[in-house]
Parts: structure tokens; C-alpha cells; sequence
């Protein structure tokens, strides 16, 4: 275990802490809560910056726990219990990954290390981008001898509200900035959340026929060019699995769905298709489509949440 200094925030020091249990490293940050390596003592297999600057300034969310609701939200509206709550604009005329009120934007507090984890907290404020009420959060990163990486999420708040968080690392299993299109990739999933232009949903389609079934394994880049930025409805206890020309990935949550991004529009050092992102939690809009499985926070109501990723290198 390694505490260092990384950088300073409005005369705040920023954290980078490393954790190593066999051959398997990763580094977290406490800006973002984020997941700046993943991997072994000598290869990363998740897109980092080298400065917290670069972070500050990153538009694509690398590494970063994104909440209280990733994805996109329509008009940046939805209402709870009749209240109608409007949130900033910053995707088209939608709101993206709760605008400024993303946790990935924040500096986090370390809460906890153990022998083999690491917690960060968060406390908002009330109102924070326009959201209902103040929200505590709770993020454990655990990692074990078979490469298992744990994430664990746990948020309460003081007034009810929607919540979707989810870990916005870029995964390249080929090597550093090497495209990823032909990753092998496999997906329990027998259905996809349909979308307008916007990314907005209109529908959920079966994926029989469609390029979007990666239920038999299947190249990213086979199909569209590779280009997916897409929710994926998981079945119960499902396997998500990833080979690329280096290392294997799997990923099992407790989330009802994955967003598969494929980095078409990364504009950054590592450049387009040089990453994946598998977001697990809920589908986009949840909060104003009562169809779909919504996750609500709450006093006296917790939010739990857990996604864990196992990493083989070949």
C-alpha cells in the first residue's frame, strides 16, 4: 500500500493511492474516486492520465465513479412524487452523467484501507445540480490474488432521489493505445435499449438479427465499425467476458444493465477506439420511464451496489 501525493485542488492535496495483492495493481485517486490503474506491477489495462490537470479537463469521464445518475436524463427533467426537478444541460439538449454535480468531479475523502481495499466518501450538498437533497457516498474498491476487482457502491440522501452510478474506466486489453476493435467480446444479454439521435430511448428490442447480439463471441469492430455507445439489458448472474491480445476481462454485477462504449469520439493522447467502457447500472432516462428497473436513495433508504471485474493476463 502507497499514499502520494498526486496534486492540489483549491489548496486540497489530492491522493493517489496504490494497492498490490499478488501480481495485480491498482491505483486509485481521490479526485473522481478514480480507477487510474488496473492491472499488473508492469502492464495497465485501463486509459490514465500522467497529471491531475489532465483529469480536471477531461471531458470523457476516464476512470471516473459517475453518479448520482450516469447516462443521459431527457431535457435534464424528471419529477419525483409530482416535484419536477430540472438539472443542467450539457449533451445536446439532455443531461449527461448529472452535469456538474457528477461525483467524478469531486474530491473525495479517504475513509478506509485495508489489506487488500481501499474507501472513499463523499458527502454533496443539497441541491447539487439541481438534484433533490444532500447524499452521502461510499465507494470500496477491493482487489484479490485471482485479479478480482471488486467495486462497491453505498449512498443515502436526505431526499429521494433516482440514482445510477457506475466506474467510467476505459479498458484496452491489447496494450497501451492499441485499438480495441478486435477485442472479442461477449454479452448475456437477449435484449438492447433502442435510441433516437440523442441517445434518448424510444424502445427495447430484442437483439436477435441486430448487430447489437454479442451473445455468441464476436469482434467489436465486426459490426458499425465498432462504433457502440449503447445499453445492453444483462440476464440475472450473467458473465460479460473480454479477450483481447493481452489479457481476459470479466465483469459481473448486481446492476440490470451495461453501456458498451467503444471510444469513437475520444479525442485525447490515446485517440479514438484505443478504449471500451462496460457502465453498469440503469438504462438511460430511468427516472421518467416507470418501465424500467429504477434505483431511488432516500432517509433511511441505502442505495447498494456492486460490480466486479476479474482480470487474467495471458
Amino acid at each position: 500500500m502507497e499514499k502520494m501525493i498526486f496534486g492540489r485542488i483549491s489548496d486540497a492535496d489530492v491522493h493517489k493511492i496504490s494497492l498490490e495483492v499478488g501480481i495485480y495493481r491498482i491505483e486509485v485517486l481521490t479526485y473522481g474516486a478514480n480507477l487510474a490503474w488496473y492491472g499488473t506491477k508492469e502492464q495497465n489495462f485501463v486509459l490514465c492520465h500522467n497529471t491531475l490537470e489532465e483529469y480536471i479537463d477531461d471531458p470523457s469521464y476516464q476512470g471516473a465513479v459517475v453518479g448520482p445518475v450516469a447516462n443521459r436524463i431527457k431535457d435534464g427533467r424528471f419529477s419525483v412524487d409530482g416535484k419536477i426537478y430540472q438539472l443542467e444541460i450539457n449533451d445536446r439538449t439532455n443531461s449527461l452523467h448529472s452535469g456538474s454535480a457528477c461525483y467524478g468531479r469531486k474530491l473525495w475523502t479517504l475513509a478506509g484501507l485495508g489489506a487488500n481495499s481501499i474507501t472513499l466518501m463523499l458527502q454533496t450538498e443539497e441541491g447539487l445540480g439541481g438534484f433533490p437533497g444532500s447524499h452521502e457516498i461510499m465507494v470500496t474498491y477491493s482487489l484479490y490474488e485471482d485479479g478480482c476487482l471488486n467495486i462497491s457502491y453505498r449512498t443515502t440522501s436526505s431526499e429521494k432521489c433516482p440514482v445510477a452510478i457506475t466506474n467510467h474506466a476505459y479498458f484496452n486489453l491489447n496494450g497501451e493505445n492499441k485499438d480495441i476493435r478486435n477485442t472479442v467480446l461477449t454479452l448475456p444479454a437477449d435484449s438492447f435499449v433502442n435510441v433516437d439521435s440523442s441517445l434518448i430511448p424510444t424502445s427495447v428490442d430484442s437483439v436477435d438479427g441486430t448487430d447489437f447480439d454479442f451473445r455468441s463471441p464476436c469482434e467489436i469492430g465486426a459490426r458499425r465499425g465498432g462504433a457502440y455507445d449503447n445499453t445492453f439489458v444483462l440476464k440475472e448472474n450473467g458473465i460479460i467476458r473480454a479477450e483481447g491480445d493481452k489479457a481476459i476481462l470479466e465483469c459481473r454485477t448486481t446492476e440490470p444493465s451495461v453501456q458498451l462504449y467503444t471510444a469513437e469520439f475520444l479525442e485525447d493522447e490515446h485517440g479514438a477506439f484505443t478504449g471500451f467502457c462496460l457502465e453498469t447500472g440503469r438504462y438511460p432516462d430511468t427516472p421518467n420511464h416507470s418501465d424500467f428497473p429504477g434505483a431511488y436513495t432516500a432517509p433511511g433508504k441505502e442505495y447498494i451496489s456492486n460490480t466486479t471485474f476479474r482480470l487474467r493476463v495471458k
